[in-house]
Parts: C-alpha cells; structure tokens; sequence
C-alpha cells in the first residue's frame, strides 16, 4: 500500500523519483524498493523524511488518507470561528 500511496502522491505533484530522492536525501534505489513493495521493512527516519520531501503527515503517506486527528488549518480555523467569538483579556500580578 505504501508503495501505490507514493506513487500516486508523487503523480499528483508531478515529482519523479529522482527529484524526491534529491529532496529527502534517500536514496533513488532506496525508493525504488518502496514503490516496488519493499516498504514492510521501511525506516521511520524514511518515512519522516519523505513525508517532509512531499509536504504531506507520515500518516497520509503511510495510510494514503488524511490524518484524522489532525484537521487541516483551513477546516480548524472554520470550526473555531463558526458563530460568535468572544475573547477575554486578564492580566496576570507577578508575585514578588
């Protein structure tokens, strides 16, 4: 599954291997296994590292889904601001 998620995410960017192996500092071969099928076996530091190359959450490229704990900002921001908003001000006294 991996493999197909990283594929298909590398499609949707139009990045080749060789440009995602420049950006994440893995190696081409490297990636080629993962794509092949061989990400049973993958590091975490890989995973992290090109998650980070494709702007996407370790999630999302382990699972080909969203996370669903983390809401993108533009949906957190909505569901905060939805209605009225009131926001209060204290000062807080240093003791001394």
């Amino acid at each position: 599954m991996l493999g197909k998620t990283l594929l298909s995410l590398l499609k949707k960017r139009g990045m080749t291997l060789a440009e995602l192996a420049r950006k994440s500092g893995i190696s081409k071969s490297t990636l080629s296994g993962i794509t092949a099928g061989a990400g049973d076996s993958i590091r975490l530091t890989h995973l992290k590292k090109i998650s980070e190359a494709l702007d996407v959450s370790v999630h999302e490229l382990a699972y080909g889904e969203p996370d669903p704990l983390s809401p993108a900002p533009e949906e957190l921001l909505t569901e905060l601001f939805k209605g009225d908003v009131r926001i209060t001000l204290h000062r807080i006294e240093k003791k001394k």
